[in-house]
């Protein structure tokens, strides 16, 4: 049979040379044996020239390699046209029989196996990753054991880049590596590196096409060991930091296993471990949340999210420890592996939006918010955290919250700010009480004193109808009618009216178990039953002193909410003493506490409000799958 053209252009492995050509009749001529001689020359230049590319692809002019490659070194675009192409047109082949196939995937491979040892032929060495498997089936790099070429092939060339020259298959004007010394020193390698152990199982990492001393290593390892899988080495896998110390090569031998690992499904869910009170009886047990479920698993360079909201607990003065685990741990903590535990602050009784990132089997980040992570080295009892959960959570009262806010302000802004704080404070506290029934609200509004009054309220008006025990989603809407007025004076307000109307609503509407508590907002402080000297006296002649002692009598905590006094000082003796009694007044007032306008906001105000809860036993190490509230 006639050879087909595609078979007569066979290529020596060795020199690049050309074994079948057109036949020729009788003896060869000069010529003939001439056109021979450029032909093989013109093989071996490029052969070295493809080497070469591999050996330095970004600098392919490198001075050595100039040095050593047969026929010179590239002129003009000859080095960009050799790349990784054989003479003759041909690619460089990655002949190395695949034996993974269906059956034996990595995923199946590891089950049953005590260890996993991984074996690359990489241009900077022989690389051996061992890695052995939790019961949870998360893997874990025992060692990473890289040798350099000279080390097991000393007819190699001490320089790194002549070393990787040769090992692409270039010969050049070095002394020629024996092939058959090549495998040898590789066998004797690894039988001294990779012994056969019982319930072990080797996984080549091929090497990229083209590195023909590479390639042959490769097929020692996979003719002469068990080797039950090969695949394709990560070509595009940067290392990734290591430990100090640690050489490179090692790093990113590590690093190009760990990859191939994370693609491994889990096969147990990965939770994080929370804590959660019953609702009725306040009982705090172990929660855990499933964050990745069992069976997921990410394709290369993949990651997955997942999103938690956690809340504090009674107080937030510590870190939460937030351990990430691989299943579901048994009541004493034992049973599920730890795979990272993070600590973080969370405000009592807070929400807290968490995001973590799944990278592989039991390797889990929390990337928001920022966390504290406990060293690598240090060790986290789950179990001895667990048993210091407290016995259970004590629900505070109900809180009865009133407001009294002045409506007369020097204009419209000044009033809408104060209505606008109160309806804050209410919507963070209806947002806390799911339920609706731990908070209850009312509000009083006051005006000034007929004898002052702005002609923008009617004649005689001092107070708002008051609005008494409403759930606080409720409260904006009950304020919406709420007229404000312009002040004629910066003195006094009707405010003792407003707290002797909550004395007497406090009388109609006793608190039962409740924690009572009066938030004075306003300006003006109220003006006194009698004259004091420049300091008009109530009309009324209601007593604010009697009316504060009376609430706090019925068990309310008054706090006060003042805007702060401004402008220079006043010069005059009257002025000096209407500043020095707004003083004394709200000095009184917020005994019990004071919130400052422009500076506390309607969440400090919350913090300040709300009751307390208390804990039996020690305080909570985690946070909270729900809220207290």
């Amino acid at each position: 049979m006639c050879a087909t053209p595609e078979d007569r252009r066979d290529i020596c492995a060795v020199c690049g040379w050309r074994l079948h050509d057109d036949p020729v009749l009788g003896e060869m001529t000069a010529a003939d044996l001439a056109a021979a001689e450029t032909a093989l020359r013109t093989a071996e230049h490029t052969w070295d020239l493809r080497a070469a590319a591999l050996a330095a692809p970004d600098t392919g002019d490198h001075p050595c390699l100039a040095a050593v490659i047969r026929g010179g070194p590239p002129q003009g675009d000859e080095a960009v046209r050799s790349g990784a192409v054989l003479p003759g047109g041909r690619s460089a082949p990655d002949d190395l029989p695949a034996r993974a196939g269906p059956g034996a995937p990595l995923d199946e491979l590891r089950h049953g196996r005590a260890e996993l040892s991984f074996v690359e032929c990489a241009p900077d060495g022989l690389h051996l990753t061992r890695v052995t498997f939790t019961e949870a089936g998360i893997p874990v790099l025992r060692a990473a054991d890289s040798t350099s070429w000279r080390t097991v092939v000393p007819a190699l060339d001490a320089d790194a880049t002549l070393c990787r020259f040769q090992l692409a298959g270039g010969n050049g004007t070095l002394p020629p590596v024996d092939r058959q010394a090549f495998d040898d020193a590789v066998r004797g390698w690894l039988t001294l590196s990779l012994p056969a152990v019982p319930g072990t199982a080797a996984v080549l990492l091929r090497p990229a096409p083209g590195w023909e001393l590479l390639r042959r290593a490769a097929a020692v390892v996979a003719r002469d060991h068990a080797v039950r899988l090969e695949l394709p080495a990560d070509r595009t896998a940067s290392v990734e930091p290591g430990h100090p110390g640690e050489a490179p090569a090692r790093r990113g031998a590590a690093d190009r296993v760990r990859r191939l690992l994370r693609t491994l499904p889990l096969l147990a869910d990965h939770t994080l471990l929370l804590a959660r009170a019953d609702r009725d009886t306040g009982a705090v047990r172990p929660h855990s949340h499933v964050l990745f479920p069992a069976g997921s698993r990410l394709a290369p360079g993949e990651t997955a999210t997942a999103e938690v909201t956690v809340y504090g607990g009674a107080t937030g003065g510590t870190p939460l420890h937030l351990p990430v685990l691989a299943g579901t741990p048994a009541a004493d903590g034992n049973g599920a592996p730890t795979v990272t535990v993070h600590r973080l602050k969370v405000g009592a009784l807070e929400p807290a939006r968490l995001t973590f990132v799944l990278r592989g089997p039991g390797e889990v980040d929390l990337v928001a918010p920022a966390s504290e992570r406990p060293p690598e080295q240090s060790f986290v009892d789950v179990p001895r955290l667990l048993s210091g959960l407290p016995r259970r959570m004590v629900r505070p009262p109900r809180l009865d919250l009133l407001f009294t806010v002045e409506l007369s302000g020097a204009d419209l802004a000044e009033t809408e700010e104060r209505l606008t704080f109160v309806r804050d404070v209410a919507a963070l506290l209806a947002r806390r009480d799911h339920t609706g029934t731990a908070v209850r609200v009312g509000a009083v509004g006051h005006y000034d004193h007929a004898d002052y009054e702005s002609t923008w309220a009617k004649e005689g008006t001092l107070l708002r109808a008051p609005v008494v025990a409403r759930p606080p989603a409720e409260l904006p809407r009950a304020l919406a009618d709420w007229a404000p007025a312009l002040r004629r004076q910066d003195t006094v307000s009707s405010l003792e009216d407003a707290l002797h109307a909550v004395a007497s609503l406090s009388a109609v509407h006793p608190g039962t178990r409740a924690c009572r508590v009066l938030l004075i907002v306003g300006r003006r402080p109220p003006a006194p039953s009698r004259q004091h000297g420049v300091v008009r006296a109530c009309p009324l002649g209601t007593d604010w002193r009697a009316a504060l002692a009376r609430l706090r009598a019925d068990g309310f905590r008054v706090l006060a909410r003042a805007d702060p006094a401004t402008g220079p000082p006043p010069s005059d003796a009257a002025g000096r003493q209407a500043r020095r009694y707004a003083a004394e007044a709200w000095r009184a007032l917020g005994a019990d506490g004071v919130l400052r306008p422009g500076t506390d906001s309607a969440q400090d105000a919350v913090r300040a409000l709300d009751p307390p809860w208390r804990h039996e036993g020690p305080e909570c190490p985690f946070a909270f799958a729900a809220p207290l509230m």
